[in-house]
């Protein structure tokens, strides 16, 4: 109990405040300065708990108008709403377009007793959400984000809410559990728990914090994470102590905290809606969205259910539109059946990556992912960088390169079977076929080269190869 402790008590210290100021002075805390970010407006002292008092201040870009999601900051016991950290975050998130809460946590609470930090936290977001019209807040997009104590994750990971769209964690403790606490209030424990229904995650690292256990802690976070799919991002600046967000002011530290606002963005931003003809209501009704390791947005509809799951990636310059007569084949044959909407940009790779967490997220533990013509060059290369890797992958016309993507090398990383296909007379797909079924490392893999040109998913309209191609699925 006492190592727990020790854990918790470092990370409760709080971060130096550096200079506390009030808009619109220039402010020093953060590493990140961005134009305007001094400027924006805010509503003051308004009181969220009146036993013990506590206050909260709301910023927002200056300009906007109408409600603006918004992110919440946490922190540790006793941390004001007027510290310099809260308030150089509060108004980088107003100048980068959001709102966001600083608030007051009680500074009473002991190591062994943090419910109350925690019900500070829940009663904040509840205040905003209950007066969200006269905050200028919209209840249904918000995400929290702390520094050094776990109080937000306790109060939102507990019980997954749909409003809640991420936690964002700067160098805390995520499996703190003490014998007093039992396993209450770990992150850990509600991840393993909901594994499926937390709010994705986004976790900051400070590679030489004083206290190795917080580190040791977002390590045994993150395997549990990749083990159980869950949608959960860890970056580190390696040489960088606690309190990286404030100084020093290095490259990295700037890059992580411009990644964090990317994070935030993406996640707060309204969803993409469906709204392809070649869907139906039901099918547009089951769209899901997801993002890639690069915060882009993705969406895709999900047919069929069950623990077998089929990822199909359409060719560039396509839609899921191309997949969605085969994908409702599949459904029919007892898969779940992602078909998604690929970027229109060359990172096609991270996409299928994201598709195939997205579909494991659902329930279906076993994922097979197939691609057409640049779909299948990401199916190849998207599945080779997890560290979980599908359970098959099928190339239909797959190209050896496509932009900045190169299949030979990623192809070697494979150790799960791959089916390789393309047409005799469709150059140079056949040819690329070919080598890179020379160059997989697969020991399960198989080269069908058919008659004629058809090209990506049309090869699918032969009876006998499709045959083939969906007893290889079935078989794996």
């Amino acid at each position: 109990m006492r190592a727990a402790l020790a854990i918790l008590a470092v990370a409760l210290v709080a971060v130096p405040a550096a200079d506390g100021y009030r808009n619109p002075t220039a402010g020093k805390a953060l590493v990140l300065q961005v134009k305007g970010m001094h400027r924006a407006k805010v509503k003051r002292n308004v009181v969220y708990k009146r036993s013990p008092k506590l206050q909260m201040d709301v910023y927002r870009p200056r300009s906007a108008r109408g409600r603006l999601p918004a992110v919440l900051l946490g922190g540790p016991l006793g941390s004001g709403r007027t510290s310099g950290q809260k308030v150089g975050w509060a108004q980088l998130l107003a100048a980068s377009g959001l709102s966001a809460v600083a608030f007051d946590i009680r500074s009473d609470g002991r190591l062994q007793s943090p419910r109350n930090p925690a019900v500070d936290v829940q009663s904040a977001i509840a205040y905003v959400r209950s007066h969200s019209k006269r905050l200028g807040i919209d209840p249904n997009r918000l995400c929290t984000l702390g520094f050094s104590a776990p109080w937000h994750l306790w109060a939102t990971m507990r019980d997954p809410r749909s409003w809640l769209r991420c936690n964002v964690v700067y160098y805390e403790p995520l499996d703190f559990q003490s014998p007093a606490l039992g396993d209450e209030f770990s992150a850990l424990t509600y991840l393993r728990r909901s594994p499926a229904s937390i709010p994705p995650m986004l976790v900051l690292k400070a590679g030489r914090d004083a206290n190795a256990g917080i580190n040791e802690s977002i390590d045994r976070f993150q395997a549990a994470a990749t083990e159980l799919h869950a949608d959960v991002r860890v970056v580190t600046d390696p040489e960088a102590a606690q309190g990286f967000d404030i100084g020093p002011r290095t490259a990295r530290a700037r890059a992580i905290l411009r990644e964090t606002l990317r994070f935030l963005r993406a996640r707060l931003a309204r969803p993409l809606p469906v709204t392809k003809g070649c869907a139906t209501k039901p099918e547009r009704a089951s769209a899901l969205r997801f993002f890639a390791a690069d915060d882009t947005p993705l969406e895709g509809v999900v047919l069929g259910s069950g623990p077998r799951g089929v990822v199909l990636a359409h060719a560039s310059d396509g839609s899921f539109c191309e997949w969605l007569p085969y994908a409702r084949d599949l459904a029919g044959a007892g898969y779940r059946v992602l078909a998604y909407d690929s970027r229109s940009g060359s990172r096609l790779d991270l996409d299928m990556a994201a598709a195939i967490e997205a579909l494991r997220r659902t329930g279906s533990e076993h994922v097979v992912a197939m691609g057409s013509s640049a779909g299948a060059i990401a199916a190849l290369i998207g599945s080779s960088s997890l560290a979980s890797q599908p359970a098959a992958v099928v190339s239909l016309s797959a190209p050896e390169s496509f932009g900045p993507l190169h299949a030979l090398s990623p192809v070697r990383q494979l150790h799960v079977p791959v089916f390789f296909a393309a047409s005799a007379e469709d150059e140079p797909f056949e040819t690329d076929a070919r080598a890179m079924y020379a160059a997989s490392g697969s020991p399960d893999r198989v080269l069908e080269i058919l008659p004629g040109a058809a090209h990506g998913s049309r090869m699918l309209q032969d009876p006998a190869f499709r045959a083939r191609v969906e007893a290889f699925i079935a078989a794996h």
